[in-house]
């Protein structure tokens, strides 16, 4: 295993520790308590979706061939992308902006160099089509007017599988947080800061 990779686990799990030991500081069930899980579940939803939508597109194909089309026609990282998004969701799950903003941080803290060193590699395999395609897509925001539908998809199938389980997983964030907020109330786990 990396270095990058267990720093990135560690950061992860002290991030999660903090949104234990915090609660947010709008009180239960108001209507910005409300809002900000909702709209948290939602990016959980969007970002596990968006992985699924990426997969079925490059699950097998990774350093294989070029995806342009689908999701990589807009932007060249939507996988990254749609983590960042399930990132930012997992924070407002718990009904905090601080916490959204500082898993935000997180995400960029833990991905964006691996995002430069994956451009970097793809630029050694793939040479003058790969540049193309930088010069054409944005990494990281999309540019939807570019869209490109994919005619036949080829994918791996255990590949594809795996990634639907991450995918999959990714919604629980918003239990663990309401988890958390029931443990909380019922004065089972500790309230160290109270953030908004």
């Amino acid at each position: 295993m990396n270095v990058r990779l267990v720093a990135s686990r560690i950061v992860v799990v002290l991030i999660v520790a903090l949104a234990i030991c915090t609660k947010h500081a709008w009180p239960e069930h108001s209507p910005v308590d409300s809002v900000l899980a909702g709209v948290g579940y939602t990016m959980l939803i969007v970002g596990a979706l968006g992985r699924i939508w990426c997969a079925v597109h490059i699950a097998g194909r990774k350093n294989k061939d070029l995806v342009m089309e689908g999701p990589f026609s807009v932007m060249r990282n939507p996988l990254y992308f749609f983590s960042m998004i399930a990132f930012i969701g997992a924070g407002l799950s718990f009904e905090s902006i601080t916490l959204a903003i500082v898993f935000g941080a997180v995400f960029f803290l833990t991905h964006w160099r691996t995002i430069l060193l994956e451009e970097r590699n793809l630029a050694q395999i793939f040479g003058p089509t790969y540049s193309e395609y930088i010069a054409r897509v944005p990494r990281f925001l999309p540019r939807p007017k570019l869209y490109v539908p994919a005619t036949v998809v080829t994918l791996s199938v255990p590949v594809f599988m795996r990634s639907m389980l991450e995918a999959g997983l990714i919604p629980l964030a918003f239990l663990g947080a309401q988890a958390v907020e029931a443990g909380h109330e019922a004065g089972v786990l500790p309230v160290l800061l109270s953030l908004y």
